[in-house]
């Protein structure tokens, strides 16, 4: 068994193994996909594709994706881990599991202050690994009273390349002092990764002819899917804009239900119970998960000496990083979320999730 950074001429096969585990019903286009994501991905090196062998044979894989995240007015180098697969001939024998550990040790050595993933399994597998569980906020809408044919005149259909700088102005206003988002460089709004998860907004509302807000969303067979709204400041009314864009969606496809991930409290969630004459029912997904792995790293950036180490309970510290869970039986975690700014949020912006 061995395991490391996939060569040049195994990227082919490790994108198959992808489309083979996660849509083994698609075919070129699934694997286009993938392709995607390591070729037109700016951010992408080679050792961030790991992988087990045996044999010489490639059984196991993970992908690592750069990311920063926002942390309590800091921000953290994120090593995020996706397409964790091991082929199905080779299941329950513990390679995942060491694909894991290794790779925490490759994102030490690569300069990476905590580890990100979104798991689509469950979360036994990875707390098993010592990973910690952030519940984010979901919610869901029912449509009970019949929608109105009313159209925002203020809506506009936005042009990534007429139009980035504007609704990365909204983003960050929105998001800059939050607690878990990403920071999004420009080259990443522009990334065929991102164009796949369709991060880039296709609507937006102009106000006297300034761009205050915009919203992401996708329509399925049941529900419409809300994954991103933000408005700046001076969008006076543009959540009730963006309710109406869609809502208007929702009416065209003749979806009875809206749902999505915002947080709590969300602007565009009172406007669209405003307009769908229903009250929004909240809860949460468990998806995201964390762990530190560089502890000396995290305390700088978090405001300590860097010297300390690890918290004792580690799940204590980032459920009370991220404002979830009060530290009171650790004095030294307790100590430390005093010192730092409030957490606002926490969030995690659905269209990045990799």
């Amino acid at each position: 068994m061995e395991i490391r950074a996939v060569r040049e001429d195994e990227i082919e096969k490790t994108l198959e193994l992808q489309r083979m585990v996660f849509r083994p019903h698609e075919g070129a286009g699934a694997l286009e996909r993938y392709r995607t994501y390591v070729r037109d991905d700016p951010s992408y090196r080679m050792d961030q594709s790991r992988v087990l062998t045996l044999n010489g044979r490639i059984v196991a894989h993970l992908r690592v994706w750069d990311r920063e995240i926002r942390m309590r007015g800091a921000v953290l180098r994120a090593g995020g881990i996706g397409s964790v697969l091991t082929h199905p001939e080779y299941r329950g024998r513990g390679y995942a599991r060491a694909l894991m550990r290794d790779t925490e040790t490759y994102l030490l050595n690569a300069g990476y202050d905590v580890g990100l993933l979104f798991t689509i399994i469950g979360t036994p597998f990875y707390r098993a690994l010592d990973w910690t569980p952030i519940p984010l906020p979901t919610f869901a809408i029912d449509l009970e009273s019949e929608l109105s044919d009313r159209r925002s005149t203020r809506a506009r259909a936005l042009d990534v390349d007429r139009d980035l700088d504007a609704v990365m102005a909204i983003y960050e206003q929105c998001s800059g002092s939050m607690t878990g988002p990403e920071v999004r460089p420009k080259q990443y709004w522009r990334a065929g990764p991102s164009r796949i998860r369709g991060v880039f907004p296709r609507w937006g509302i102009m106000v006297d002819s300034e761009l205050c807000g915009y919203a992401t969303f996708d329509a399925s067979e049941d529900r419409i899917w809300v994954k991103e709204g933000c408005v700046n400041p001076s969008g006076d009314g543009v959540f009730v804009d963006l309710a109406h864009l869609i809502c208007g969606c929702a009416r065209r496809y003749g979806l009875k239900r809206i749902e999505g991930s915002l947080p709590a409290g969300h602007g565009l969630v009172g406007a669209l119970e405003a307009l769908c004459g229903s009250t929004a029912a909240w809860g949460s997904h468990d998806e995201m998960m964390l762990k530190g792995i560089n502890w000396r790293t995290i305390r700088e950036k978090l405001n300590r000496e860097p010297q300390g180490g690890a918290p004792e309970d580690e799940g204590t510290f980032w459920r009370a990083l991220y404002g979830q869970k009060a530290a009171e039986t650790d004095a030294s975690v307790s100590g430390w979320m005093a010192s730092l700014p409030k957490c606002e949020g926490p969030f995690y912006w659905w269209s990045d999730i990799f």
